[in-house]
């Protein structure tokens, strides 16, 4: 039992962690989400959606960690400081990241799905706008606040500096 409180607790302070839960909820959310609004609420549809769910949240972390989040880094940096001063680095690089991954996913979306999307260009737009614009809000103003209270509050109870038995 100790054993499993100590990873736990490491597991809690390490620095992956955050980004991991915050990746995977998203992700559960909108992989529903973009489901439910083409196929409807159906066992059968939120099985394949937890089916492919594992498959998502790997290659969504990969691509936000090794390509989204660097060039949306690198975006913010060339922006006019006009855009820095008024837009905090907190807002604006998780707003590219998402631009870019709902960008990239919509591609993969729109194809899997062609029996839906005869026309790729017109579903693509039409997909992306609709996930594009329940992404955002979902993180901004549930995901992300609701899971930092959460790792604070957890992290006040179990603070770093607590010795843990070995």
């Amino acid at each position: 039992m100790q054993r499993i409180k100590n990873i736990l607790h490491h597991l809690l302070h390490h620095p992956n962690t955050m980004p991991w839960i915050i990746i995977s909820t998203m992700v559960a959310i909108m992989a529903t989400y973009n489901t439910v609004i083409r196929y409807g609420l159906s066992a059968k549809m939120l099985l394949r959606v937890l089916i492919i769910y594992p498959l998502i949240v790997i290659f969504i972390y990969c691509l936000r960690t090794y390509i989204t989040l660097p060039i949306s880094l690198k975006l913010h940096d060339y922006f006019p400081s006009i855009i820095t001063r008024k837009v905090p680095k907190t807002i604006s690089v998780p707003l590219l990241v998402i631009t870019f991954n709902v960008s990239i996913m919509m591609i993969w979306f729109t194809e899997m799905h062609r029996q839906l999307y005869p026309q790729f260009v017109s579903g693509y737009f039409g997909n992306w706008i609709k996930t594009f614009f329940v992404a955002v809000p979902v993180f901004f103003f549930i995901v992300r606040p609701s899971l930092i209270t959460i790792f604070n509050k957890l992290k006040e109870l179990h603070p770093l500096s607590h010795t843990l038995e070995r």
